[in-house]
């Protein structure tokens, strides 16, 4: 039996943030769920964020740790705490001289 590597926690993410949040979100163990990108037609935007809607609850359920990022294009047909976007390092940063 293989150890599920996301670590009991899902991410569901806009997909404008999905490439950036990507990286982080992997090595913080998470499994990621994409929100639908703007301009869908509505009919299949609402379908996407229904099967969303179907995958949180389940994992909700079952004792996932569930969390957003969302930028605002959909109006979400559920609340989930938001996922605390870790800004740059700029410890690597070196000021003019």
């Amino acid at each position: 039996m293989s150890v599920d590597p996301r670590a009991r926690r899902i991410a569901v993410v806009a997909d404008s943030l999905f490439a950036q949040l990507l990286p982080e979100l992997h090595d913080a163990g998470y499994g990621i769920i994409q929100l639908p990108p703007r301009g869908l037609p509505d009919d299949v935007a609402r379908e996407w964020l229904d099967q969303v809607e179907e995958h949180v609850a389940e994992f909700t359920r079952t004792g996932y740790e569930v969390v957003v990022a969302d930028d605002g294009a959909y109006e979400l047909p559920f609340e989930l705490p938001q996922y605390a976007i870790q800004p740059p390092s700029t410890s690597r940063l070196t000021p003019e001289t």
